[in-house]
C-alpha cells in the first residue's frame, strides 16, 4: 500500500473514527507513565488471549516481517528476528547468549533447538518458562535490564532484544551494561520501533497517533531514532547493520489492522466480547490496529540493529 502523506493522514482520522465507533478506548489516554507493576499486570492479562490466540502457540508475538515484504495467509511470519538471530549465532560460533526480556523464553527454546551447545541466558522482571521448554539449555535471571549485575563483565558474546527495549526509560543504560557483559567484538542485536521525528516536532494528529500506540501497549513513550544513533556512538560499538524494515513489516501490519476489521463483521457478538475482555487486552487491539497508520506515515519506523562492541 502506497499512499501519499496527506492521504495517509485522512486515513489516520478515519480508522480512528471508525474503531471509536465499535469499542470506547479512551480510557488509553488516562495514562502517561507506567510502573513496572502495570506492565506485569499487561503481560500476565494478555499471555493468553494475545500471546496465544492472537500471536504464536510457541508464545512469542512479533510483529511480522519478510525479505519480499509480502503478506501470504496461513503463512508464520514471527519468526524473522529468530531465524536473523539464529544465522548470526551459527556464522560465530557463539557459546553465551543472553536475551534482554526474555518473557516466557519462547525464542531461547526456538534458538536452543538448533544449539545445544549454546548456552542461552534469559533476564526478566517475571521470567518464566513453559514446562515444554525446561528440556532446553536455558537459564534465567530474574532482574531489570537496566541492571545486569548477575552477569560477569566481558562473559557473553551475543545479547539480543525482540521489541522489549521500546520500555526503556533509560536506553543509555542498557547499552552501557550491555557493553560491560560482552566481549570484544561480542554483538547486541536489536529489533524494535522508535519515533522517526523529534517528539517536539509532531503534528497534532501525529501524537494522537503516537499516543494510541504507545498507551495501548503500556509505554511511556517512544524514542527518537536519533537517540539510538547517540546511544550507540556513546557506548563504543560499531553498527555493523542498521536497517528500517518498513517495507518488510507494512503488508503484515495492514493485515493485521484488516483481521481486526473483519472480526467486527460478527456485530453484537464481538461487541459483547470485547466488554468482557481486561482493559488490558482491549487496549491492545488499539495500538495492533493503528501501528500499519503510524509507520506509513513514517511517524512510526521499525529497525534491525546489529552492533559490535569495538
Amino acid at each position: 500500500m502506497n499512499l501519499d502523506i496527506d492521504v495517509k493522514k485522512r486515513k489516520l482520522i478515519k480508522d480512528f473514527i471508525w474503531l471509536r465507533s465499535k469499542i470506547n478506548f479512551d480510557f488509553i489516554f488516562d495514562k502517561d507513565e507506567f510502573s513496572q507493576e502495570d506492565i506485569r499486570r499487561y503481560y500476565k492479562k494478555t499471555k493468553f488471549l494475545l500471546y496465544r490466540l492472537g500471536g504464536s502457540k510457541e508464545g512469542y508475538m512479533h510483529i511480522g516481517v519478510s525479505d519480499d515484504g509480502l503478506h501470504k495467509k496461513g503463512e508464520n511470519y514471527q519468526t524473522y528476528h529468530l531465524n536473523k538471530i539464529n544465522d548470526i549465532i551459527k556464522k560465530h560460533n557463539f557459546k553465551n547468549v543472553l536475551e534482554l526480556g526474555s518473557g516466557q523464553g519462547a525464542n531461547m527454546a526456538y534458538l536452543a533447538k538448533t544449539h545445544p551447545n549454546v548456552n542461552f541466558t534469559g533476564i526478566d522482571l517475571y521470567p518464566s518458562l513453559d514446562k515444554k521448554n525446561k528440556k532446553y539449555n536455558i537459564s534465567l535471571i530474574e532482574g531489570d535490564y537496566h541492571n545486569l549485575k548477575q552477569v560477569e563483565s566481558n562473559s557473553m558474546d551475543f545479547v539480543y532484544a525482540i521489541e522489549t527495549l521500546c520500555y526503556s526509560t533509560n536506553k543509555n543504560q542498557i547499552f552501557k551494561e550491555v557493553n560491560r557483559v560482552l566481549k570484544k567484538d561480542g554483538i547486541f542485536v536489536i529489533f524494535d520501533a522508535y519515533l522517526a521525528k523529534e517528539r517536539s516536532e509532531l503534528s497534532e494528529i501525529e501524537a494522537i497517533g503516537a499516543a494510541l500506540v504507545e498507551n495501548g501497549y503500556y509505554l511511556d513513550e517512544f524514542e527518537f531514532i536519533g537517540n539510538i544513533d547517540n546511544y550507540i556512538k556513546e557506548n563504543n560499538f560499531e553498527i555493523i547493520l542498521a536497517e528500517n524494515l518498513k517495507n518488510k513489516v507494512i503488508n503484515h501490519l495492514y493485515a493485521y489492522q484488516d483481521k481486526i476489521k473483519k472480526l467486527f463483521k460478527f456485530g453484537s457478538l464481538f461487541s459483547i466480547f470485547c466488554k468482557m475482555i481486561p482493559k488490558e487486552v482491549l487496549g491492545n487491539i488499539v495500538p495492533i490496529y493503528f501501528m500499519a497508520n503510524t509507520v506509513d506515515l513514517d511517524l512510526s519506523v521499525y529497525y534491525y540493529h546489529v552492533l559490535k562492541k569495538k
